[in-house]
């Protein structure tokens, strides 16, 4: 064992134990061949460089999850990052893809109107449970160790009934950190079953004889120093989908809905003082943000919009807090902003209040359910409700500015700064089923502490739990939401993933509104503005009244994808890569008209031509009616298609909602 210096010191700083960060990493597939980039570390990154996201042909790089292992000492404090140059590390990671063995997904088994349900298992015709063991694509125990390490042998290579199917690989930089890569983004069907089978009333996200090379497992690490091993707290890595809108965040994250979790059983403290800065104003900003991705949020809190909450007046008085005695000159606009976001603990059915995104129980006409339409946690409510009445800290313009790279963030503060930065980019809106994860992610019992996913010992299988699964079972103290072995956390989600990508889709009911609500912009955007309307915008020879056209025209994401609902699966599958993907471009500087930054949609060499015929939406209206298909995304898919698949006229926007 090689022998190291740099970690010998006092007793106070002498390492007893470590612990790997983030927590929970999040990878996602991307088709480029070998470039990749790393997922984000701060709470808000810097923007990249327009193309940043793309290799030069134009394909989706990869986003690795990086790992760093921090030192603790017998006082549990933090005493220093654990690298290669202190100590000797060896990485494990053991992922896998059980998506095909699991039950189909119908609807979130612990919400009440889940009462009755009762899912059967995907592929119900591989029958005996050493045939079914062909279902699931187990990446293996991989480890790895030292510096720039990569390669062969470091791949997470499985099968799916006999065919070789990569989940990933392990890589190390220059300091001895864990870069796990996941898939490609490759699903396909071996035998040629059909991505979708309107004759299955779950079929839509249940594609029997079909696999794809998203993945989860746990991530583990052994660290000796000085000769002596260190015991180490294990953290767990998710394979996503690709991030749409990198520079978007969900009105309610991942984080938030984990943070809220914790907070209110006891595991983390809440907020004791409110900040507007760093706990209003997110929530606010986020509102505003989805106007690059949905129309419906671009007319009411976009640029020049009723709630433009990135303008600067409108904020200052949000921000604003009188001095004792004096008048409160902008309560009743902290109450009627508070008042119009739906209450967690007295939601309905109800549309109006914000967010406008659908919920767990969602159906298209609309429900009385409180998990119609979704809301945000408990505890942001709690702090908007705080602000709104006056009790909050008004530090607006008085604090520095955010890290935007994580080696700007104190050593004592990077393990939680990494924990929550994996997680602010994933969604928790709409479990149906979601993007990155689904409900299980909302129980307690699936962690031993905050941030990390309760692990099954390598030596215990997990319990079978028959035919089929209702919520009885689900929720049982000896069902699937404990111990959490490899592929457990993405089992749940959609089979192939790009199956529902291409469907969530916004506007279901066009008498209520083509635009809203939406399933989830913030990572599969709705409505985008192009690069041919971008070029317009900030033209200056071109009039005015063109420009200012073109800024209002919205496209559809989904507009590269044409025909009947198989079809547009099969091609999202082919071209996921090409689809639209958001960078930050400069706007217009000194004309009150355009935003002085803006998001826009580049769209990859395999994507149809955003100038084709309208006879592609006419074809997708005439064809896409699947009968007999419970999910709403796609029971309702031909109203959806004729509002979206072409470019929104500025005469049909309403003014206001």
């Amino acid at each position: 064992m090689t022998q190291h210096t740099c970690c010998s010191s006092p007793t106070d700083t002498r390492i007893v134990r470590a612990s790997i960060h983030p927590a929970i990493g999040v990878a996602r597939v991307g088709n480029s061949p070998g470039e990749y980039f790393i997922g984000p570390q701060v709470i808000e990154p810097a923007p990249m460089p327009i193309g940043f996201y793309r290799d030069k042909h134009g394909a989706i790089k990869r986003q690795a999850a990086e790992f760093r292992i921090y030192g603790y000492n017998q006082a549990g404090k933090l005493v220093k990052e654990i690298t290669a140059e202190c100590a000797d590390i060896r990485w494990s990671v053991h992922v896998a893809n059980h998506k095909a063995a699991w039950y189909q997904w119908e609807i979130a088994l612990d919400i009440p109107e889940a009462a009755t349900t009762e899912v059967p298992l995907r592929n119900p015709n591989v029958q005996g449970p050493e045939a079914r063991k062909g279902l699931a694509i187990d990446g293996g125990l991989r480890s790895i160790s030292g510096k720039n390490a990569c390669g062969e042998a470091y791949q997470c290579s499985g099968a799916f009934m006999g065919v070789p199917v990569n989940l990933g690989e392990l890589r190390t930089d220059d300091r001895g950190r864990l870069l796990f890569l996941g898939g490609h983004g490759v699903s396909d069907s071996p035998d040629g079953s059909p991505i979708f089978d309107s004759s299955d009333p779950n079929g839509f996200i249940n594609a029997n004889g079909w696999y794809d090379d998203t993945s989860d497992g746990p991530v583990m690490a052994e660290v000796c120093i000085n000769g002596e091993e260190i015991p180490v707290e294990p953290a767990w890595v998710i394979t996503a989908p690709p991030d749409y809108a990198p520079q978007v965040k969900a009105i309610r994250t991942l984080y938030d809905l984990l943070y809220d979790l914790y907070v209110r059983q006891d595991w983390l403290a809440g907020p004791v003082q409110i900040s507007f800065s760093r706990d209003v104003y997110p929530i606010l900003k986020r509102l505003t943000g989805l106007q690059w991705v949905n129309q419906g949020f671009a007319v009411q809190f976009g640029h020049g919009g009723n709630n433009d909450f990135e303008d600067a007046n409108f904020i200052d008085k949000l921000a604003s807090k009188p001095t004792l005695g004096e008048y409160d000159l902008y309560a009743e606009l902290r109450l009627q902003v508070l008042n119009s976001f739906r209450n967690p603990s007295n939601a309905d059915g109800n549309p109006l209040p914000w967010p406008w995104i659908y919920g767990d129980a969602v159906e298209i006409k609309g429900s009385a359910s409180p998990r119609q339409n979704s809301a945000i946690t408990s505890t942001q409510y709690k702090m908007l409700q705080r602000w709104a009445h006056g009790d909050f800290a008004d530090d607006w313009g008085k604090l520095p500015p955010l890290p935007t790279s994580i080696d700007e963030v104190p050593l004592n503060d990077q393990p939680a700064t990494l924990d929550r930065a994996a997680l602010e980019f994933c969604l928790a809106d709409a479990f149906h089923p979601g993007c990155e994860t689904t409900w299980p992610m909302r129980h307690l019992t699936v962690y031993r502490q905050p941030f990390r996913i309760r692990q099954r010992p390598a030596n215990q299988p997990e319990p079978d739990y028959g035919e089929t699964l209702d919520q009885k079972k689900a929720l049982s103290l000896s069902g699937p939401l404990h111990n959490q072995g490899p592929g457990d956390i993405t089992r749940w989600m959609g089979l192939p993933w790009q199956g529902d990508t291409a469907y969530c889709r916004s506007g279901y009911n066009a008498d209520y509104d083509p635009f809203l609500p939406t399933f989830w912009p913030a990572r599969v955007p709705n409505q985008v503005l192009t690069e041919k309307d971008y070029a317009v915008v900030v033209n200056p020879d071109e009039p005015r009244e063109k420009r200012l056209q073109a800024y209002a025209q919205r496209t559809s994401w989904n507009k590269p994808l044409h025909g009947s609902v198989a079809q547009q699966m099969e091609q999202m599958v082919r071209i996921f890569g090409s689809m639209g993907l958001l960078e930050l471009r400069q706007g217009v500087y000194g004309d009150p008209a355009f935003p002085e930054t803006m998001l826009v949609a580049t769209f990859g060499p395999d994507s149809a031509s955003l100038d084709q015929a309208e006879s592609g939406a006419q074809e997708a209206s005439a064809t896409a009616k699947p009968s007999g298909v419970r999910s709403p995304r796609s029971a309702n898919f031909a109203s959806s298609a004729e509002a979206s698949l072409a470019p929104v006229p500025v005469r049909h926007r309403p003014k206001s909602l």
